[in-house]
């Protein structure tokens, strides 16, 4: 029973309906819980009805601003409503992406450093998202040492793995682990420690061998615990049971602190 850190069901389907039928396959094939993503208020707002029955079904839901938004204290206040309203478990993804530059940097750090603000305030996890930006999302998670997190869709090298684990966050990896040519990440894993470690689809994107360049669901995350499994040399039934405790251990972490 697997479990999946990151997935986007409103982007996987449409329709409420094709959500839960989404959730409840991939909990037939093997997901025992994990976390459902929305990268603004407004999603969530829009697709508010599945949240009865995530919650039914023990799934944790996130939300927060992806960094292509202008900051502004609206934005925020707004965020802060629709977490209060909904009962939303973490403020994520949040983050730089510096791939694609929807926003200048400048904009980009202002409204992670509001959102790692109002996480500090609530007392929330964050999940974080950050692509070919480490420098300047390291710089400001060390700004705010007592808010903690996952690193999301980890993709970076051992030595940045360390700074991570130095200011305590957990280290998810996606599908992209079990592509041939990710040797760095092939690397980086084994530089995590068991207990830090988590495992995610980010569905319906970075689907894992064999399912690669399709369209990604969150039991696929079954295949990339088999692969790191291999990796790391241990036993998967091990691993999938670590990766348990490790969630139950976040999860217990932060309902102490309400």
């Amino acid at each position: 029973m697997f479990v999946d850190t990151h997935f986007h069901l409103n982007m996987i389907e449409e329709t409420i309906e094709k959500q839960i039928q989404t959730i409840k396959n991939s909990i037939y094939e093997g997901l025992k819980t994990g976390t459902n993503i929305y990268t603004s208020p407004d999603a969530l707002e829009q697709n508010k009805d599945i949240l009865p029955e995530l919650e039914e079904l023990g799934i944790k839901i996130a939300c927060g601003w992806y960094p292509e938004y202008t900051p502004s204290n609206e934005i925020i206040e707004k965020l802060e409503e629709v977490i209060k309203k909904y009962n939303v478990f973490a403020i994520g993804e949040i983050g730089l992406e510096y791939y694609r530059m929807h926003k200048p940097k400048n904009e980009q750090i202002e409204l992670f450093e509001m959102q790692m603000e109002l996480a500090r305030k609530l007392k929330k996890p964050v999940i974080i998202h950050s692509r070919d930006a480490f420098e300047d999302t390291i710089n400001v998670l060390r700004k705010y040492k007592d808010v903690s997190g996952i690193i999301h869709c980890f993709s970076g090298t051992k030595e940045m793995i360390k700074h991570y684990l130095d200011i305590g966050y957990y280290i998810s990896f996606a599908g992209n682990l079990t592509f041939k040519n990710a040797r760095d990440l092939h690397e980086a894993i084994k530089y995590v420690p068991i207990d830090n470690i988590f495992f995610e689809t980010d569905a319906p994107f970075l689907a894992p061998t064999p399912f690669r360049g399709q369209k990604n669901y969150p039991h696929f995350v079954k295949y990339t615990y088999a692969f790191a499994a291999q990796l790391l040399n241990v036993d998967l039934n091990e691993l999938v049971f670590t990766v348990k405790e490790n969630w139950e251990r976040f999860l217990n972490q932060y309902s102490s602190l309400k």
